[in-house]
């Protein structure tokens, strides 16, 4: 069912396009709510993102005003668009239930990233029919190498593709950042019908050349792009929703030549 409601939204956008809200009260130009909504909405008008994911972080160190802020943007869009809750929770197995309840009862996601480094029973409780979790398979930060790329005696591949392995079992989504090589591999280790969420685009550097490693099921994919839209307008003379619009239609157009 979660792999039906992500191919419903990307097939009627034609993208695969989910944009990261990671708010900065420096770089924007009206309060969180009203700035992020103006976004979403031109870009749902226009038909260029078939996601969002809010990152928890950024309204979490806001405070209850950060936190009020994320309910009522979850709450305006979890039936206009996919949300995926970017929170990357990971615990022991009774902690990470409560924190799947708050992902989804009560913020009201579609999907939550979780760091899956203390295995199985801290991964499990977020597993629902309905719902979708996204582990931290090859991210796209620097210091991944620090431990997802040590090779492992035994199999002499990276730690990552262990992760990869245990999304295909567990049927569970990955992340697999754009700034590695990686999401060809994820493909072919957890299966064709395994969902990425792939940053690493925008800011970060990221590349788009193995994007038609996604062409066999593109539509279960989200490819995300956080600050690069949000403030694009700080490298122009536009307005933010209309810098916003103009490059998210170019990432889109993008994404979808190298896809479709």
């Amino acid at each position: 069912m979660a792999l039906e409601k992500l191919k419903k939204y990307a097939k009627k956008t034609n993208s695969l396009l989910c944009f990261g809200i990671d708010p900065v009260k420096s770089r924007m130009k009206a309060e969180t709510v009203s700035y992020f909504s103006e976004l979403i909405d031109a870009l749902l008008e226009e038909n260029l993102i078939s996601a969002i994911k809010p990152n928890y972080a950024y309204f979490a160190a806001e405070g209850f005003d950060g936190l009020f802020a994320l309910k009522e943007l979850i709450d305006r869009y979890k039936n206009q668009t996919y949300v995926i809750l970017d929170a990357k929770r990971g615990d022991i197995g009774k902690s990470s239930k409560a924190y799947a309840t708050e992902a989804y009862d009560f913020w009201g996601a579609d999907a939550v990233t979780v760091s899956p480094y203390m295995g199985g029973d801290s991964v499990k409780p977020f597993l629902r029919k309905d719902k979708l979790v996204y582990m931290l398979g090859r991210t796209s930060n620097p210091g991944a190498s620090d431990f997802q790329e040590k090779i492992l005696s035994d199999s002499k591949t990276p730690l990552y593709e262990e992760v990869f392995k245990k999304a295909k079992e567990w049927k569970t989504g990955l992340v697999v950042g754009a700034t590695s090589n990686a999401i060809p591999k994820a493909i072919e280790t957890a299966g064709k019908n395994t969902p990425l969420l792939i940053p690493g685009i925008g800011a970060q550097g990221g590349s788009f050349e193995t994007f038609p490693a996604l062409k066999e099921n593109p539509f279960i994919h989200r490819i995300n792009s956080s600050s690069a839209i949000a403030y694009a307008h700080e490298k122009t003379d536009e307005s933010p929703v209309k810098a916003a619009v103009a490059k998210a239609k170019k990432t889109k157009e993008k994404i979808n030549s190298l896809v479709f």
